[in-house]
């Protein structure tokens, strides 16, 4: 059976998808002319391998995706590869994932230098960034009608095909246990690229991906679904009025409601929530958007405004050579390129991920969930109640877990038969944003398979 399913989810995609060598396209180059010798503005005592460049996917239509690739600084030949993903969909894994979150830098306030990440997780794995779909951050495509037909398919496709020639340009990783992790609308791209890789790892002609499991951070998983308790999670901590609210009851048939006066009752109710972000709802906003002439010492790097420090590195021409970008693309570096994705005219986006969800757990790779609770776009309770509907069955229940002996409730976990499912406390949408310590935790955990450590009180 669950071949079975996996082979009805990916129909398109065994049919689409074709060797390298059967496109035309040309073999990669070595990994050296990738390397990076240093990133302009990172500590001087930074020892680190790096690697950036692209990888041609489709050679009729010049597709190229960019990637950034760094090695564990201690002992990378045993530790595992993982595979990084933002959403949008249509944002950069490379300037959100590798200089916001878990990458071995962070950008300063003065956008030119960089500051340590105490909480990377090259410490636990070998992390690979990868800015898809085509189009996105310095990945691009020749022809540009490609930008007119991006979609969940042509993203798996061409991330799979990715992934095949990086292994090409980096013999060394194949069979390694690889992982797959991100947040927001990674939570289509990761499990339609899981499927993808079960799939096609049983055609004799490609080379088998060693997929070990996928984690989700507050992921979309049923838009309609998360798009209803938005509201329901803004009216339950006091963001919206209680008329607000009654209103939405009385013009909003369901989660599934697209009707005008629906929409008009919803925008109405988040219009009056003020300067806040529904991405955090506790969170600061940012409100000076501009570089500091000069940085902070490395201080101040996870403040709101990180975005702008990250964008203002990124389009340094200096950066761009350092890191092999294409410098004679048309528009600048930007975080998200959404318009690129247009879900509605397309309508490549399924609206429910759960039979993915559940036909890879019938493959008994370990999946993980997590997500922030201070998220009202894609709240906890919307992801509790996605995850109710498979139906797995408990194994262990809630419970509050901590990073270590001595540290606070960093949130509560449940395990179900093939999924887990934790929360991170005082977190938003961007886990290792907010709650870095607690993030690389549940990341550790997960890489070795092992129950989040307990919160419970010790009894004698």
């Amino acid at each position: 059976m669950a071949l079975r399913a996996l082979l009805c989810l990916a129909v398109a995609v065994v049919a689409l998808s074709r060797p390298a060598a059967a496109q035309g396209i040309p073999p990669p180059g070595p990994k050296e002319a990738d390397l990076i010798v240093a990133l302009p503005g990172q500590p001087p005592l930074a020892q680190l391998r790096q690697y950036s460049g692209y990888i041609d996917v489709d050679q009729a239509a010049g597709k190229s995706l960019f990637y950034y690739f760094v090695e564990a600084p201690v002992d990378p030949a045993h530790k595992p590869l993982v595979l990084w993903l933002n959403g949008g969909p249509g944002c950069s894994s490379f300037g959100l994932g590798a200089f916001e979150e878990v990458g071995p830098f962070r950008v300063d306030t003065d956008g030119r230098t960089l500051c340590p990440n105490p909480y990377s997780w090259t410490a636990a794995a070998n992390l690979l960034f990868l800015e898809s779909p085509v189009g996105v951050g310095f990945s691009y495509a020749l022809n540009e009608e490609v930008y007119k037909t991006m979609g969940d398919n042509m993203t798996a496709i061409d991330s799979h095909a990715f992934l095949l020639r990086w292994f090409d340009r980096f013999p060394e990783y194949k069979g390694r246990d690889f992982f797959i992790l991100g947040e927001s609308y990674a939570g289509h791209y990761i499990p339609e690229l899981a499927v993808t890789i079960q799939v096609l790892n049983k055609d004799p002609k490609l080379t088998p991906i060693n997929l070990k499991g996928i984690s989700i951070g507050n992921g979309i998983l049923e838009f309609a679904e998360e798009q209803a308790e938005l509201y329901e999670y803004l009216w339950h901590r006091a963001f919206i009025s209680d008329s607000a609210h009654d209103t939405i009851a009385k013009h909003c048939k369901g989660p599934d409601d697209l009707s005008t006066v629906c929409q008009a009752a919803r925008d109405t109710a988040y219009g009056n929530t003020g300067d806040i972000s529904a991405f955090n709802v506790y969170a600061p906003t940012c409100h000076d958007k501009k570089v500091r002439p000069t940085g902070s010492k490395c201080t101040d790097i996870a403040g709101p405004c990180i975005g702008h420090f990250v964008e203002s590195y990124l389009n340094q021409v200096q950066v761009q050579r350092a890191i092999h970008a294409n410098t004679a693309l048309k528009y600048p570096w930007v975080a998200c390129r959404t318009r690129l994705y247009n879900l509605k005219r397309f309508g490549d986006s399924p609206v429910t991920m759960l039979p993915h969800l559940k036909a890879l757990v019938t493959t008994g790779i370990r999946i993980w969930l997590f997500s922030g609770d201070f998220d009202a776009m894609v709240p906890v309770t919307a992801t509790k109640r996605s995850v109710e509907k498979l139906q797995l069955g408990v194994e262990k229940d809630w419970r509050p877990w901590s990073p270590g002996p001595g540290k606070d409730v960093a949130g509560y976990v449940i395990a179900y038969k093939g999924l887990v499912l934790a929360t991170v406390r005082g977190s938003g949408h961007m886990v290792n944003i907010d709650q870095p310590e607690r993030g690389f935790a549940l990341f550790t955990s997960f890489l070795r398979g092992e129950p989040l450590p307990s919160a419970l009180p010790q009894t004698d």
